[in-house]
């Protein structure tokens, strides 16, 4: 797969300059000039939410009770886990410190959705049941699955964006462009049903309604290859909700052509 930066590289500086304007370069440094909170706090804020569930599972793990079946090979699997999650968390407030500061807060806001998506995935890992062979191979496959998905979306969203803003013709992946579609649709709808849920739950035949299921007669076979597919897409949600491709071209040429942008805009080397 060709990557982004080929794609940026071959937009000049006078392509940039027409669609990047001080205002856009402002919003790049410094965020909404109306926030109540700076953005510093408001990514302490979000480390710890990106940390919430990887910590717990730790306290979970190393302190299980008799309401939680565990062996040591399970609790040293999930305590692994969790401790990765907990470094890629840490490295990536790190890393967002040297980019632009709200380009940076933006990217570090993607990540720990992404994290803590991941580790509630990854929540019941180091418990011991009668399926605990197959549900740990299926993590184990559904994670670098969804990792490489974040990839191809985001750089598919990226090339889109550069189409759509600089005119280009790059070649899209449609079926990625669906599935990131899709993922806002179940987003909204999942949202809808919880809301009716909490409303009608008190009237809702549960009996009838999983009657009504096994009188379809779907097989097995249909119902795992649409849970696996509705997996893949609820995967796609926090890219959906905060993955933004026009501030990360624009933080690409803005970095490309600083200096540049620099004497058009007036601005100091610092900033």
């Amino acid at each position: 797969m060709k990557k982004i930066e080929d794609y940026v590289n071959n937009i000049s500086f006078e392509e940039a300059y027409v669609k990047i304007n001080r205002n856009k370069i402002d919003y790049l440094i410094k965020g909404d000039p109306d926030a109540k909170f700076p953005i510093s706090l408001k990514k302490l804020g979000f480390l710890a939410i990106s940390l919430f569930m990887p910590i717990m599972m730790i306290l979970s793990y190393t302190s299980a009770k008799d309401n939680i079946v565990t062996t040591v090979f399970s609790r040293n699997i999930a305590i692994a886990t969790a401790t990765s999650f907990i470094l890629i968390s840490l490295f990536s407030y790190f890393k967002s410190r040297h980019f632009i500061q709200n380009y940076g807060y933006k990217e570090f806001i993607y990540s720990s959705l992404k994290i803590l998506f991941l580790s509630y995935i990854c929540g019941s890992i180091g418990t011991v049941d009668s399926n605990y062979i197959i549900n740990l191979i299926t993590i184990i496959i559904y994670v670098p699955t969804c990792l490489y998905l974040y990839y191809t979306v985001e750089n598919n969203m990226l090339i889109e964006y550069v189409n759509v803003t600089f005119e280009k013709e790059y070649k899209t992946n449609k079926i990625l462009s669906l599935l990131i579609k899709m993922a806002g649709i179940i987003m909204i709808l999942g949202i809808v049903i919880v809301q009716l849920y909490r409303i009608n739950k008190s009237w809702i035949d549960k009996d009838s309604i999983n009657d009504s299921i096994n009188g379809l007669g779907l097989s097995t076979t249909l119902i795992v290859i649409a849970g696996a597919v509705f997996m893949i897409i609820i995967s796609l949600i926090p890219t959906y909700i905060s993955f933004k491709a026009d501030l990360r071209i624009q933080n690409k040429l803005v970095t490309k052509y600083s200096k540049e942008f620099r004497e058009m805009y007036g601005y100091y080397k610092e900033e």
